[in-house]
């Protein structure tokens, strides 16, 4: 009969034989991906991976949550509350999205010290900002989302050269088209704004 030490060492073993066929067969962890070299994420930096991305992409989308109740509630017009909160709604799904994508894999807080400044980085290139304070209008609020939209569009149209795995090219053109068309809505409830 073996001893407890050859059957811990035993199960040790197959413990890791396990764990490293698990790896081998699943494949590398996409989320850790790079972009391709020369894509139009490099400004953000060297560093950065898939998963900060969808981490941005999903930050991006609450961020909108946000702004489109906090419109809905500003809003004079019954018709342009109902879009806004659909238009909540909307980011809602999306950022669901990109957690879904990020559930898939191990889950990995974000780096003390990249994460933050490649925030910075995304807020010098004019792709992330804050919302207008507390004493806004709702024309300035108003504003604010439509060029968010157009930021937003920008930096799902960057992952097509930069990430081309198929899932990527269809469910990121298929927000593009979702965010451009909530731009236009937006557009059409406040004729006024440039």
């Amino acid at each position: 009969m073996p001893d407890q030490q050859t059957l811990l060492l035993s199960a040790a073993v197959i413990l890791a034989a396990g764990l490293a066929a698990y790896h081998f067969l699943r494949g590398p962890d996409e989320l850790e991906e790079s972009p391709r070299p020369g894509s139009d994420f490099e400004k953000f930096g060297v560093e950065i991976r898939l998963r900060d991305l969808f981490r941005l992409a999903v930050l991006l989308e609450e961020e909108g949550m946000a702004l489109y109740l906090k419109l809905a509630d500003m809003a004079v017009s019954p018709d342009t509350r109902k879009l806004c909160a659909k238009l909540a709604e909307d980011e809602v799904e999306h950022k669901q999205l990109f957690l879904d994508r990020l559930g898939r894999w191990r889950s990995l807080h974000p780096n003390r010290v990249t994460w933050p400044l490649f925030l910075e980085k995304v807020k010098a290139e004019g792709l992330y900002d804050d919302p207008p304070g507390g004493t806004a209008t709702e024309k300035e609020m108003a504003a604010f989302a439509i060029l968010q939209e157009r930021r937003t569009v920008e930096f799902y149209r960057m992952f097509e050269n930069s990430f081309p795995d198929a899932w990527r090219r269809e469910k990121l053109k298929d927000l593009v088209e979702q965010e451009r068309s909530h731009e236009q809505k937006l557009r059409e409830a406040y004729p006024d704004i440039p």
